[in-house]
């Protein structure tokens, strides 16, 4: 039970609910994340680093970008909760303007795109949960 208040509260939070829809079934680097928000690379890499504790997604590195997703053991866990999820919040106008936004953002060069944040690499070495490199 203790684990299932952690994810609803972390999933309690419209910017988390929002990089939740954009990451289900598909994997982003930061930049393309912070992009898509038009939050600070500091408060997206904050939410990431929640979600990342929470279980909800993976990280992994390539290059100078970090990339997340929708981790695949969550969802087998939590499959019904991420359909009701992905069912109720498909209906939402922004996720809509989420949803073109990323269109834009995907015809941009992730080279281009990340060259005004420069923050696809973290700080930190960049792990799986269950401390796999």
């Amino acid at each position: 039970m203790k684990e299932t208040l952690n994810t609803l509260k972390v999933l309690a939070e419209e910017n988390r609910l929002r990089i939740f829809m954009a990451l289900h079934g598909q994997e982003l680097c930061v930049c393309q994340i912070v992009a898509l928000l038009g939050l600070a690379a500091s408060t997206t890499s904050k939410h990431l680093a929640l979600m990342y504790q929470a279980g909800i997604v993976d990280q992994r590195k390539e290059g100078r970008w970090a990339h997340y997703q929708v981790s695949r053991e969550w969802l087998r866990g939590n499959s019904r909760l991420a359909a009701w999820l992905s069912g109720e919040l498909e209906k939402s106008p922004r996720m809509a303007a989420d949803c073109r936004r990323l269109e834009e953002i995907f015809a941009m060069p992730p080279e281009k795109l990340c060259q005004p944040q420069d923050q696809c690499v973290p700080d930190k070495p960049v792990r799986r949960r269950g401390g796999k490199k």
